[in-house]
């Protein structure tokens, strides 16, 4: 356990809610790519609209930070695992395995669309709907994993961290899962109806022109 300004928590804990919070940045911008990308077929709009432009950006790069911030979320359990034990290397574990193996992957989808987004912007619009689509499985299936990871080693059968303290209890370990999904939905769904408001003002005063 690790304390800060009074208040106690564990540093698996800290780095799942990180995970969670990247979640629901990443789902904000997967809503906003989907409006643009898929319902108005204009990926373009991305960088038109300025609502979406200000929004898409600033939550990717929120969930890059927090990517960050957890660490690249599993590969830190492999080289603990490796280097010092801990938490220990467990290869006839499913959850580890599933947890730790995928994530190599998922550092490569996020650094790889990071470097495009800030190196390579007139690459990003061309690429732009199966980057931002493997961008959103790689930070589902990171959370996802994580969450299980975690969740299943507070049990008394696995007591490798203490019960979470912020996060929901097991018993809601199912609710805990989908939770930043809602949130990022909930986000995306009001930033998506300010850019259609936006669209349609543009067209109207088209029409008045």
């Amino acid at each position: 356990m690790a304390s800060t300004g009074g208040i106690t928590y564990s540093v698996a804990e800290f780095n799942t809610i990180i995970t969670m919070l990247g979640c629901i940045c990443a789902t904000v911008q997967a809503a906003t790519g989907y409006y643009a990308a898929f319902k108005k077929k204009k990926i373009g709009l991305l960088k038109t609209n300025d609502v979406l432009f200000r929004s898409h950006r600033a939550f990717g790069g929120f969930a890059t930070t927090f990517y960050f911030l957890g660490l690249f979320a599993g590969l830190t359990g492999f080289i603990g695992a490796v280097f010092f034990n801990v938490p220990p290397f467990e290869g006839g574990s499913p959850s580890f395995n599933i947890h730790v193996w995928p994530s190599f992957f998922v550092m490569v989808v996020i650094i790889w669309k990071t470097y495009i987004s800030y190196f390579k912007k007139k690459s990003v619009y061309k690429k732009g709907k199966w980057l931002g689509i493997a961008t959103f499985i790689a930070w589902a299936f990171t959370w996802i994993s994580s969450a299980f990871s975690y969740y299943i080693r507070t049990t008394p059968d696995n007591p490798q961290h203490p019960p979470p303290r912020y996060l929901m209890p097991i018993e809601l370990l199912w609710l805990q899962i989908i939770w930043p999904f809602l949130w990022g939905v909930l986000i995306g769904y009001l930033i998506i109806r300010a850019a259609d408001k936006l669209e349609k003002q543009k067209e109207a005063r088209k029409k008045i022109v």
